[in-house]
């Protein structure tokens, strides 16, 4: 697959997912702990920015993408994948200014791995969506010239 095709289908889907989730993200976080505080036009920008800092490990993705053959090394790969993504959007945060605190911290990083899961869930069950329907357009090529 070439990059514009891994651009197309991968890349541009997974960015406006994780800008949904970061968007309910810190709806439900400002609406619990910061209600006093005034929302500014700046933060309207920060689930673009952080969503295509989350798209980040999508271009290792496509980079080592032959190398995730084996069940252990794609489980690796994810860890490895949110650990570059924890790193990334933790430190993006605190050079920004929005971790004042470590529970700041502690509440970006539980709502990155929430996004990552969810983003990954939904690829997955798209994934396999597609993969049940050609192996079903498959089995019924196969009963159809079997005989």
């Amino acid at each position: 697959m070439n990059f514009k095709d891994y651009l197309i289908k991968k890349i541009i889907p997974t960015y406006f997912m994780i800008v949904t989730l970061i968007l309910f993200g810190m709806a439900a976080v400002g609406l619990i702990l910061y209600r006093h505080r005034p929302i500014d036009v700046l933060t309207l920008f920060v689930p673009l920015v952080f969503g295509g800092i989350g798209c980040l490990p999508l271009l290792a993705d496509y980079l080592f993408s032959h190398r995730k053959n084996i069940r252990f090394g794609l489980l690796l790969y994810n860890a490895a994948e949110l650990v570059m993504l924890e790193i990334c959007i933790l430190s993006a945060a605190f050079f920004v200014g929005i971790i004042d605190s470590i529970f700041t911290a502690v509440i970006i990083a539980v709502m990155v791995l929430c996004i990552f899961a969810a983003v990954g869930t939904v690829m997955y069950l798209q994934d396999r969506g597609f993969c049940d329907s050609i192996n079903d357009a498959l089995a019924q090529y196969d009963e159809k010239y079997d005989n």
